[in-house]
């Protein structure tokens, strides 16, 4: 058995949300407050025995997107797969998927919702026809936490994250029209499991919580792993082995008592008291060793003591290792707890937060290949892009912030499982970046990774990671493998395309027949370019979540002819010793016809690396380096969240550029730009009516 799904509604970061699982190890991935905390608490509540029966729910665990949250219910949903045919599964089985069997279904929820009386009052008032908001509102407002209760139910078949199954099921607070709460709808909502069954019970749930700084448990007598570990084992030690350590300590503790230091501070204590007062009030006093001699309390003052693999024959406290060691010691005491508290109950699940924390690369990714499934589900949350480079997308949930809510993505939802394959081939510790961003923008190759992010934090002065924004080199123009996870049944982020059309830099005759060796290979790149175009055309066509961004030709000459041949003019110095070959490039770079500066640009490219180049290039970059229209159109699709706090730090530094640059045409005005008292938005609207001209006008205005 095995969960397959967990539908949350108006619990904390989730407003309605549904995550998939498959069997074996899962993968939760999201940015900071998307939500992994409170989502592996959502699932504790139903299955952890180890937290209370029935959970206090506040007005805080609410959603706040609700607004208000008085009158909405607070649902948490677990659906099983592969139920057991045992009376424990069978007692959790939908009842409409008949006799069990491999597809058999189970589901266990949690509610918190109005008592009965309340849901018959506001059933009632809807019936009225003289209903209203204002009068509905009059009767929520009088609600308090005192008229909730928390249900535990079975066999339920609704998903509460479906808004059309809420509005049916729990009410439309819009249209005021909400259900009879005598028709209990025991199909959809469930029915109480039998009283001799807990389902906490008969399941196994371990949580490992995040670790950042695991000392304090290490050190704790009751979250100590370790401690856990060895509870009851002192029962299991022979009597006789008992009896001796047992005398050894009694023997040791009278040794101690007996010491002349001992008796002399026991004799000055008694002293004290009896001088202040006196012998007939004055209590009797003893001082005597107290190392205990049951069993249970000497396996408790057991400690580990740990050392560096490269620092044979040494050992210490565990304190003493980096915070890293220490953290994959209590991983480790947390992982064999896990496999010894495991049962043969209906199932096993195992929940991890967040194990790279202080954690090596290397080890990251070992910990994840080497997690023993077994009969166990296990879930992992993370931050790491070595974890979820050794993910299978298939097995991934991505959670994604938006205002007040979190939004739950399915990267491999309805794809054919040759797709999937693909994706999960390339993601690598490096591109799997793309999971995280709030948006992407796949380039070619190496040249565009290397310059496009420098060149937008020169002129900017904000970083594509400051953004949100995840810049992967594809490594060839197949863009389809990885751009296909970006999809309203999938990703839904914006991703750009960026790539080049391979326009031929020099003109071709009409008839091919008549082209030279250079022209050949030019009319071959331009036929390329214009196929690729049209598939990628035809690929993006319809999904809102992708944009195809292209250069007229190719990458290096498009940069160049906006402008930019200073830049690679500055450059010719560290590719060419002799001053006159400096001069003679220098001359055909700067030339405005394409097929000069176009053709040498391209043939210093090939002389040094398109890569090399562009390290070089990316020193050279200034402010008003002019970065080209479609790599601003590519960037600002990706990073249609920016928010304006953003901008402003744009401007500013824009500004700030202008005013620092007395051959710059907006220095007299950027002087007198003022962004003192005025609220973010009058200060990008008047930036951009001041300076209409400017790339960062345009790059806002393409937002």
């Amino acid at each position: 058995m095995h969960i397959s799904s967990l539908s949350i509604r108006n619990f904390r970061n989730f407003r309605s949300a549904k995550l998939k699982f498959t069997k074996g190890i899962n993968t939760i991935i999201g940015e900071n407050g998307s939500g992994k905390t409170n989502l592996f608490y959502a699932l504790r509540i139903l299955l952890d025995n180890t937290l209370p029966r029935y959970i206090s729910f506040y007005e805080t665990d609410f959603n706040r997107s609700l607004g208000t949250w008085k009158g909405h219910w607070l649902i948490i949903s677990v659906v099983f797969e592969e139920l057991d045919a045992n009376e424990e599964a069978q007692a959790i089985a939908i009842q409409a998927c008949g006799q069990m069997d491999q597809e058999s279904k189970g589901s266990y929820s949690v509610y918190f919702r109005p008592k009965y009386e309340l849901r018959r009052k506001i059933y009632d008032y809807s019936l009225r026809e003289d209903k209203c908001p204002k009068g509905l509102e009059d009767i929520l407002t009088q609600i308090s936490l005192a008229d909730y209760e928390t249900v535990y139910l079975c066999r339920g078949e609704a998903d509460f994250s479906d808004d059309e199954s809420y509005r049916r099921y729990v009410g439309d607070f819009d249209k005021i029209e909400f259900p009879n709460p005598d028709d209990k709808e025991e199909l959809a909502f469930g029915t109480r499991p039998p009283s001799e069954i807990s389902i906490h019970n008969e399941v196994s749930c371990t949580f490992i919580k995040a670790l950042r700084d695991v000392e304090s448990d290490l050190r704790s007598y009751a979250n100590n792993p370790l401690l856990n570990l060895l509870r009851g084992k002192e029962k299991t030690v022979k009597i006789a082995k008992q009896n001796e350590i047992i005398e050894s300590i009694d023997n040791l503790n009278e040794q101690i008592s007996s010491l002349d230091e001992v008796k002399e501070i026991r004799r000055g204590v008694d002293k004290s008291i009896k001088d202040a007062v006196g012998t007939t009030y004055a209590p009797n006093i003893d001082i005597r060793s107290e190392i205990p001699n049951e069993m249970e309390k000497l396996f408790q003052s057991l400690k580990l003591w740990v050392g560096d693999p490269d620092d044979l024959g040494y050992k210490g406290k565990i304190w003493e290792l980096s915070l890293g060691g220490a953290n994959l010691i209590y991983l480790s005491l947390k992982l064999l707890e896990y496999e010894k508290v495991k049962s043969d109950n209906i199932a096993n699940f195992l929940f991890i937060e967040e194990p790279e924390a202080h954690i090596h690369t290397h080890i990251q990714k070992t910990l994840f290949n080497n997690l023993k499934e077994n009969k166990t589900q296990v879930i992992i949350s993370t931050h790491s892009t070595h974890i979820s480079s050794v993910s299978k997308i298939s097995s991934v949930n991505i959670l994604a912030r938006e205002s007040q809510r979190s939004l739950v993505f399915h990267p491999a939802h309805n794809l054919e499982q040759s797709q999937t394959i693909r994706v999960e081939r390339y993601l690598d510790a490096v591109r799997s970046n793309l999971l995280f961003a709030k948006g992407v923008v796949l380039v070619e190759g190496d040249a565009e990774q290397i310059l496009i992010p420098e060149m937008f934090k020169k002129v900017f002065g904000l970083s594509l990671d400051e953004i949100g924004v995840s810049l992967i080199s594809i490594g060839s123009t197949g863009f389809e493998n990885i751009a296909q996870i970006f999809h309203a049944d999938r990703i839904q982020k914006h991703c750009a395309i960026l790539t080049d059309s391979d326009q031929s830099i020099v003109s071709l005759p009409a008839d091919p027949n008549k082209d030279n060796d250079y022209q050949k290979h030019c009319r071959k790149s331009q036929k390329s370019g214009l196929e690729r175009k049209n598939r990628l055309t035809e690929f993006c066509k319809g999904n809102k979540f992708l944009k195809l961004c292209l250069a007229n030709y190719t990458f290096e000459v498009d940069l160049l002819i906006n402008n930019n041949s200073w830049e690679y003019v500055h450059c010719l110095d560290k590719i060419y010793a002799r001053q006159a070959d400096i001069d003679k490039f220098k001359k055909k770079l700067e030339e405005e016809s394409v097929d000069i500066s176009g053709v040498e640009v391209l043939r210093i490219a090939d002389k040094v690396g398109k890569g090399w180049l562009a390290l070089l290039v990316a020193e050279e970059l200034v402010y008003n380096t002019y970065i080209p229209n479609y790599i601003l159109d590519a960037i600002a699709f990706a990073a249609y969240s920016l928010n304006e706090s953003s901008k402003v730090k744009a401007i500013s530094y824009r500004l700030m550029a202008f005013r620092e640059d007395d051959d710059n045409n907006y220095q007299e005005e950027a002087s007198k730009f003022l962004i003192e008292g005025k609220s973010e938005e009058t200060i990008i609207n008047e930036f951009c009516d001041t300076f209409q001209d400017d790339q960062l006008t345009k790059f806002l205005k393409l937002l």
